[in-house]
């Protein structure tokens, strides 16, 4: 679970992952065209790690001038909880350092502007029945999906965003 978590929170692989799920399926020469700014050997190394970890995995294969290239599709993006309260707090907690990370990054940048980078926190309480929830998720999930589907274009800019269901205070019985 713990290398599973590392890979899956790296920012390289996630933008890896972002790009596998908008196109489906896709080889390693696409994920280089799509993200210039980073070395091939890193997306190599990173693509290894995420089929390790049973992210990503091989669908087919083409033959190219000669050379097998894979073509890959998402396998299992999700950290799945364990029986153990102990395990599902240490789950936790490595995500939320892993985007207190991100934030710590980006505040030490000198060019940093919340306004201007359109950062923000927001906090709902929502009181609703598993099924009324469940049918949140999947609405809000189709309107991220399409929009992710927008991304690549001249003027875009990654940016993460983060949907955190958290305890409310309340005991559940």
């Amino acid at each position: 679970m713990d290398k599973k978590l590392k890979v899956l929170t790296d920012p390289v692989s996630n933008k890896i992952i972002q790009l596998i799920r908008v196109k489906g399926e896709i080889t390693v020469a696409e994920i280089i065209a799509e993200n210039t700014g980073i070395p091939r050997a890193t997306i190599y190394r990173r693509i290894e790690k995420m089929v390790e970890v049973g992210a990503i995995h091989v669908v087919s294969t083409n033959t190219v001038r000669g050379q097998v290239e894979k073509v890959y599709a998402i396998k299992d993006i999700f950290v799945h909880g364990s029986p153990s309260n102990e395990d599902n707090l240490k789950l936790t907690t490595m995500s939320l350092m892993s985007i207190l990370g991100q934030y710590e990054e980006y505040f030490q940048g000198e060019d940093a502007d919340v306004n201007r980078d359109k950062l923000f926190m927001v906090n709902y309480c929502i009181s609703l029945n598993d099924k009324d929830f469940s049918a949140m998720l999947g609405e809000m999930n189709k309107i991220v999906d399409k929009y992710q589907k927008k991304q690549g274009k001249e003027d875009a800019r990654i940016r993460s965003l983060y949907l955190l269901s958290a305890p409310g205070g309340e005991k559940n019985e």
